[in-house]
């Protein structure tokens, strides 16, 4: 019995801790994509609005 783990195991885990950082990733960067949509979209609609006058 050997005290270091088998190339499988740290394959395993190796596979598993890129899996929860892709995830990661994949969350972080659709929160900043949510960001600056909403960003954008709010500058819009403040250049329209200026553009009108003011109206609303």
């Amino acid at each position: 019995m050997s005290r270091y783990p088998s190339f499988a195991e740290l394959a395993e885990f190796d596979m598993g801790l890129a899996a929860v950082t892709a995830f990661v990733a994949l969350v972080v960067g659709l929160a900043i994509t949510s960001i600056v949509i909403e960003q954008a979209w709010l500058a819009l609609r403040r250049l329209f609005k200026d553009r009108k006058g003011g109206v609303r």
